[in-house]
């Protein structure tokens, strides 16, 4: 019974999109024969962690513009489509596979950086070599002391980065542990991450480095809500400042959600002659604060120049977005962080901007505005 009912709701997407103009790359395989694939297990419920008032709001969206092929939604993808940053689990992962592509760790992370940390940077990459020379298996690494002291010592010398030389110049710093690595490899690299976190429910702290919180969840909420969307011939982007590879590995389905490449968008690295990443980025990659130029760029030509409809995000890099379409009908932000004056002033503004709150802990949606974060370690 179920097989037949998933079999007739499929037939009548793919209806649906044949009745309308939209570009069905960006309408998703869920919406046409794969959807049967893709349907929420018996029993369900894939309502029941919306704010009421913002699931309201979302099906009037929905039903507003059901069947115009310029209607379109964006998405940013940490702390938005999933519960979990997807650059920090592949940081986390890489530290414990311990599988760095471009040699020497040290030479890796000293260029650039204050010589009074030379110091400490010597010592992870000593930690990390005699880990290497145990020729661990699996998740042993992890469980050794020196890891322990490694991944700690990272992170807290991430933290001193942040707060010396700004946030992109230590995001920069970061993401080198990536140089010498495949766009293949990155891929790679983010889909055992992510399965690796899936193995336990939302997110946590992790005692290595009590600030920081390891985890990865996509809500089945928002598996629905795309599904929702596309279906009603609203075409639906990603555009994160996150690895555009990870992303890839998180959306080609492996993982309930479907996007077509060409509706994913992130930071991409350069290349050097063998394909390999070098440490910088391309200069048409996503960057925060100036996502509406990149979508009227990227995504509205794709629609006959209009803006979205409906976008999505969770932090200050999301702000301009949220704010600045004068066609926006609806800015949805997922708090992460009430801390962040800026986008408390957001949700206070009203209007067409509504919250969501989730359950990190748990890796679920819950019917507030506020969420719930892990608690710190002391």
């Amino acid at each position: 019974m179920k097989m037949k009912k998933n079999a007739i709701f499929a037939a009548a997407a793919a209806l649906a999109l044949a009745a309308c103009g939209a570009d069905e790359t960006c309408l998703g395989k869920e919406a046409g024969a794969r959807l049967e694939n893709s349907a929420s297990p018996a029993g369900e419920t894939l309502d029941c962690g919306w704010n009421p008032s913002v699931k309201r709001r979302l099906d009037e969206l929905i039903e507003r513009n059901r069947g115009n092929p310029d209607a379109y939604a964006v998405f940013d993808f940490d702390y938005t489509t999933a519960i979990g940053d997807l650059s920090y689990l592949c940081m986390w992962r890489l530290l414990e596979t311990l599988d760095f592509k471009a040699g020497d760790l040290g030479a890796l992370l000293k260029p650039g950086m204050p010589q009074r940390h030379y110091a400490e940077i010597d010592a992870i990459a000593a930690l990390a070599a005699k880990l290497k020379a145990m020729r661990l298996k699996g998740d042993e690494t992890a469980a050794r002391p020196e890891w322990r002291d490694l991944a700690g010592r990272y992170w807290a010398l991430y933290r001193a980065l942040f707060q010396e030389i700004g946030h992109d110049e230590a995001v920069k710093w970061r993401v080198r542990l990536f140089k010498g690595f495949t766009p293949d490899e990155m891929r790679g690299l983010a889909k055992d991450a992510i399965s690796a976190a899936l193995r336990r429910e939302g997110l946590w702290r992790d005692p290595a480095a009590p600030k920081e919180k390891r985890g990865f969840a996509i809500p089945t909420e928002i598996k629905q809500l795309f599904r929702d969307l596309r279906e009603a011939g609203i075409a639906v982007y990603i555009v994160s400042g996150s690895i555009r590879e990870t992303i890839l590995a998180a959306t080609g389905g492996d993982f309930g959600l479907d996007f077509d490449p060409g509706c994913v968008f992130g930071s991409v690295f350069k290349l050097d002659a063998d394909g390999r990443y070098l440490s910088e980025t391309d200069d048409d990659s996503v960057k925060p604060w100036h996502k509406p130029e990149f979508i009227m760029k990227h995504i509205a030509p794709r629609h006959h120049g209009a803006e979205p409809v409906l976008t999505a995000g969770d932090s200050t890099g999301d702000y301009t977005m949220l704010t600045e379409f004068k066609d926006l009908q609806l800015a949805l932000v997922f708090m992460r962080n009430w801390r962040e004056q800026t986008m408390y002033d957001l949700v206070a503004s009203g209007g067409r901007v509504v919250a969501q709150g989730r359950d990190e802990v748990r890796g679920v949606l819950i019917p507030e505005q506020k969420s719930i974060e892990p608690e710190p370690l002391r």
